[in-house]
């Protein structure tokens, strides 16, 4: 079985941090999203992987170029233009050979099992399954519901399904695919997967099928949510110290570091500097006595002073309150 990671978004809901980097090449706990992603699929058995590329493309690249000897088979596909979800997974069509496939957004972070998604969509011969996350009211996103068959019947746009009694989902960002849904995407061009393919499809009487999973999920849409997560983790996994520091970065005292605080590589932290609940890209500079709390710090950052709240880089920054 392969899989194909979808890499290629804008990541506008997380500038400005994804003007520096594309959204699955940000460290998380150290280590850029997109191999913890791949890795999960890789305790599958999934070892063949394809990547569509478009937004900051080398930031993705670069990753794999560094990476020591693996037992994966990664490969590329550039899209000069977005083709949405359908369409970037239709111009690689060519790609997979087995009747079933999983489409993965290269976005997210998440800590449950996926083979009984896969069993389930197998048994089932769905058209596709996607891997969904119960969510409790109030609704951050817009609830997606299954019947007793885990059918679904529609996908809601609207401030209305939420008002809507039983079971709500969101859709996590994993799917399982029959080969047979490259019959109803369109041969070229943009084309988004619900609109487009899914709609339709159980309109003509085809199984769109939604699967419950249990266990931990994000999609670090924004900057917040993104040092949220970090902080869920370390406290999740139970860190402890709570701290992710690049072996190669030079940090004067450890002490004042953390907790809930990830420093990349070559870093520098001087004397009398407090950081806490903080990431730190690479090659970040924190000048001797400054404080660093709440904060993202892009990538080649000199800090000197008090900082909290931000999210700040070479390309601008935002507030995190």
């Amino acid at each position: 079985m392969k899989a194909m990671v979808l890499t290629a978004g804008m990541g506008t809901r997380l500038m400005p941090l994804t003007l520096e980097k594309a959204k699955p090449a940000i460290p998380l706990l150290g280590k850029p999203l997109i191999l913890t992603i791949m890795e999960k699929f890789s305790a599958l058995g999934i070892n063949d992987f394809r990547l569509n590329l478009h937004t900051l493309p080398d930031t993705i690249t670069r990753i794999f170029d560094s990476l020591p000897k693996c037992s994966w088979n990664v490969s590329f596909s550039y899209e000069p233009e977005i083709l949405g979800t359908a369409g970037g997974l239709k111009a690689n069509e060519s790609f997979f050979s087995d009747e079933t496939l999983i489409v993965v957004n290269g976005d997210i972070f998440f800590e449950f099992d996926i083979r009984p998604v896969i069993d389930f969509h197998v048994r089932h011969k769905a058209l596709a399954t996607l891997a969904l996350c119960e969510q409790q009211p109030p609704y951050i996103y817009t609830p997606i519901r299954i019947d007793s068959n885990h059918l679904i019947q529609s996908f809601p746009r609207s401030e209305e399904s939420k008002k809507e009694k039983g079971p709500a989902y969101v859709f996590s960002g994993v799917t399982v695919l029959s080969k047979e849904i490259f019959g109803f995407i369109e041969p070229a061009g943009f084309s988004e997967i619900v609109s487009d393919v899914y709609e339709p499809a159980i309109v003509a009487g085809f199984d769109i099928c939604g699967y419950p999973v249990h266990g931990y999920w994000n999609d670090l849409g924004t900057p917040a949510r993104y040092l949220s997560t970090q902080r869920e983790l370390f406290i999740r996994n139970a860190i402890s110290p709570p701290r992710a520091i690049s072996d190669d970065a030079f940090v004067a005292e450890v002490d004042y570091i953390g907790p809930y605080v990830s420093i990349g590589q070559g870093c520098v932290i001087e004397d009398g500097c407090v950081i806490q609940d903080a990431i730190l890209w690479e090659n970040c500079h924190i000048r001797r006595g400054s404080t660093v709390r709440n904060c993202i710090l892009g990538q080649g950052m000199v800090i000197q002073g008090h900082y909290e709240d931000r999210a700040i880089t070479l390309n601008g920054e935002c507030s995190l309150v």
